[in-house]
């Protein structure tokens, strides 16, 4: 006895070989355009439409999405401008130190008054501090040193402390940048009252040239007392 074909399996053929048919004609709507008109499409809000109504609600969504996509990209484009100049002001402020104070000083104004940092702490070690047992509190920073690449998020509070001090409890988020130059070794810790503030997603390249800039303006600026 012969078995009768699946009606699915039937329709799911039927379906596919219109698929194919469109595909291998795309002209089938130009030779045929009352279809546009009369073939109509479920719309989540359960309205139907026509296929031409359909695809005009589709592109203007696309429209849409595009238009946010440009605004994106303007904003993020605006932001970097913004963040290139206010890192070349304080790339010409830094030139005009003459010691390791000033350098501080500069820092603080800047990245307090351009940059929106709610803390701000230089941090430079010496030789033995950094590759043996003389300062403890540097256990949980000896991997970033070495490392020497930016680092982003939330610290544990007794880093923090270390860092800040007593403006440890209001620190969420912190940036933490490598110095690393000519008899100069430690690092620059950026602190937020917002949690969102620095996270370890972001991008790091604008650390990494400020990183760079104190780095080489310290190795021309007498040096600090350790």
């Amino acid at each position: 006895m012969s078995s009768q074909p699946n009606q699915a399996t039937t329709e799911e053929d039927t379906e596919q070989s219109i698929i194919d048919y469109l595909k291998s004609n795309p002209d089938f709507f130009d030779r045929n355009p009352e279809l546009l008109q009369e073939l109509e499409l479920s719309h989540s809000s359960g309205d139907a439409v026509s296929l031409i109504e359909r695809q005009v609600r589709t592109l203007r969504e696309q429209n849409e999405q595009q238009k946010q996509q440009l605004h994106d990209f303007v904003a993020v484009a605006r932001e970097n401008e913004l963040l290139n100049d206010r890192l070349h002001n304080l790339t010409l402020s830094l030139i005009d130190t003459l010691n390791f104070d000033e350098v501080v000083n500069v820092l603080e104004d800047k990245l307090h008054d351009d940059f929106q940092a709610e803390a701000v702490e230089l941090h430079l070690f010496d030789h033995a501090e950094t590759n043996g047992d003389a300062n403890p509190d540097l256990d949980g920073f000896r991997d970033f040193i070495n490392s020497a690449i930016p680092r982003c998020g939330r610290l544990q509070q007794d880093q923090l402390s270390y860092l800040f001090g007593a403006q440890a409890d209001d620190i969420q988020s912190t940036a933490l940048i490598p110095i690393m130059g000519e008899g100069i070794q430690g690092l620059l810790a950026i602190g937020s009252h917002s949690e969102h503030r620095f996270h370890p997603g972001m991008g790091t390249d604008y650390l990494s040239r400020l990183g760079e800039i104190i780095s080489k303006t310290l190795e021309v600026v007498s040096e600090p007392g350790f």
